[in-house]
């Protein structure tokens, strides 16, 4: 009867445990999912997007170049470096590493990314401007989804190349 109740034990505890996990992993994809959102929902394609709300908190701030900004002022700056111009924005994401909790999350992670738009000297000119971040987002729960709360970015490389209009 003990070896019974024992591997009861056992077998509940293993459930619960597995259960969490899976749970656990679902956040962690849900989360990933976010990240992947809020970059496709700012791309060049998609600039202005009025549904980028939908993937940062009200209180969104974001540490890049050695500046703060909200979103508003982080849009504006977009907006001064004629963004809503260029051709094309392209962010790929590695080495990502997830953490959750029940009400929130935190994602750090390697971005490369690479933007073509005119040379604002000659606009005859394509470049052609490649990155390397090193980034972390601090995520909260709101609902059943995530939403980004705080992103910081540090540019660790930066190659800007002189492209013909084919190369684009």
């Amino acid at each position: 009867m003990r070896w019974i109740m024992r591997s009861l034990v056992v077998v509940a505890v293993w459930c619960a445990s597995a259960v969490s996990l899976a749970e656990n992993q679902d956040d962690e994809k849900a989360a990933v999912a976010t990240l992947e959102g809020f970059f496709a929902a700012f791309s060049v394609e998609h600039y202005p997007n009025p549904r980028i709300h939908e993937w940062i908190t009200e209180d969104f701030l974001i540490f890049e170049m050695g500046e703060t900004f909200d979103w508003p002022r982080f849009e504006a700056f977009l907006d001064s470096a004629g963004y809503a111009s260029w051709l094309s924005t392209d962010w790929q994401f590695s080495d990502i590493r997830v953490s959750v909790t029940s009400d929130s999350a935190h994602i750090s992670y390697v971005n490369e990314g690479v933007f073509v738009y005119a040379d604002p000297e000659n606009a005859e000119q394509l470049l052609r401007e490649s990155n390397r971040w090193l980034e972390s987002v601090y995520l909260i729960r709101d609902g059943d989804r995530f939403k980004i709360q705080f992103l910081q970015s540090d540019n660790v490389t930066q190659e800007l190349t002189a492209i013909s209009a084919e190369e684009s």
